[in-house]
């Protein structure tokens, strides 16, 4: 009897610490259940709560390239500080957005922007804004300031970009307070609305700098006694002399350049003494030709040998690779005239009585301008 007791005693007892163990685990489920779910609404909202306006908000550019997974996406969308939790977003996905798709494309994306927002952009395909920004070849940094000035830039930052110091293999040869002349290169480049002037700047250098590894530049430019600074400033009179013309007349006008410097003779480019006086007076009168008597050594490339201290234009890739390959020409004159059917061409002589003939017979008005 007695042991019968113990063992009712010790059932009642095993039955109390199971049912606890029960309680226990439930209480333990509902409160992890309730804490995922805390933190699983939290996790979808946005990364600052307060919604931006104006220039207060800030985007970011996000790719979505084919074939990425939504753990991918999750992933890099975590990583760019854009959503609070990777596997918050892959959860919302699978259990909320049935249905919805991640479309490829360039997104921007604020970090008030909440996980079914972001969802829901990626699903609609909402791209980022992009906008088009040209610079010609022959233009200079103050054609290139106002160009992005007209794309939407402040002066102010326009102003900051161009002074800024920028650690780039394409200006090392660049001389200490040189300005930018010359290296800007002309392309027409797209670029998100977020896209700040330095970065434009220096999405040109590394077009420039492409053109100039792609065909070995620096080699050949040093094989004539240049620098690779020395050799764009040299590219940029080409261009500035030749670069309506076509690349045959841009080599040939190179080789009349390479031949002067060679004889330490003046270059004699008028465009050159343009430059100047146009950074003197950017108002002037451009049939006023008085200037080429006013203007000083090292720019009047009348009266002093030599190469100017700067480029005088952004040269195109033609230009920059006439340098490096002239023609096998031994011009030492040219001038910009008309054929018989009003066409802007090239003229070319070897002597002084011959240019002189050149000017007389086609140079008309063109000859009237600097």
């Amino acid at each position: 009897m007695e042991r019968s007791n113990i063992i009712k005693r010790k059932k009642h007892t095993g039955l109390k610490i199971f049912g606890f163990i029960i309680l226990f685990l439930l209480v333990f489920a509902i409160t992890l259940a309730t804490a995922a779910t805390i933190w699983y609404k939290n996790s979808i909202t946005a990364v600052e709560a307060e919604k931006c306006s104006g220039e207060s908000c800030k985007t970011i550019s996000f790719i979505v390239e084919d074939g990425d997974a939504t753990a991918t996406v999750a992933k890099r969308l975590e990583e760019q500080g854009i959503i609070k939790s990777a596997l918050a977003f892959r959860i919302y996905v699978m259990l909320e957005a049935k249905g919805s798709t991640i479309k490829t494309g360039n997104y921007d994306f604020s970090k008030d922007m909440s996980v079914a927002e972001i969802v829901k952009s990626l699903d609609e395909g909402v791209v980022a804004k992009t906008f088009r920004i040209t610079f010609l070849p022959g233009a200079t940094v103050a054609s290139a300031k106002a160009r992005l000035k007209e794309v939407g830039y402040e002066d102010v930052e326009i102003d900051a970009a161009f002074k800024k110091n920028y650690d780039h293999p394409l200006l090392k040869s660049r001389p200490a307070g040189a300005p930018l002349e010359g290296y800007i290169y002309p392309e027409t480049y797209e670029f998100y609305t977020t896209a700040t002037v330095e970065e434009v700047l220096e999405r040109t250098f590394d077009e420039m700098y492409k053109v100039v590894k792609d065909n070995k530049l620096v080699d050949k430019y040093k094989a004539s006694g240049f620098t690779l600074h020395q050799g764009i400033t040299l590219a940029s009179v080409v261009q500035s002399e030749a670069g309506i013309m076509n690349e045959n007349d841009q080599r040939t006008v190179a080789q009349v350049f390479l031949t002067r410097l060679a004889r330490k003779s003046v270059l004699g480019s008028d465009a050159i003494i343009a430059y100047r006086a146009d950074q003197l007076n950017p108002n002037r009168d451009k049939t006023d030709t008085s200037y080429i008597n006013t203007i000083e050594c090292p720019w009047n490339s009348r009266k002093c040998a030599g190469l100017p201290p700067t480029p005088i234009s952004n040269p195109g890739k033609t230009a920059l690779l006439a340098v490096a390959n002239p023609s096998k020409t031994d011009y030492y004159y040219f001038i910009s005239g008309y054929d018989k059917d009003g066409k802007v061409k090239m003229y070319y002589a070897r002597t002084e009585a011959e240019h002189q003939a050149n000017i007389d017979k086609y140079c008309g008005d063109l000859c009237q301008k600097l």
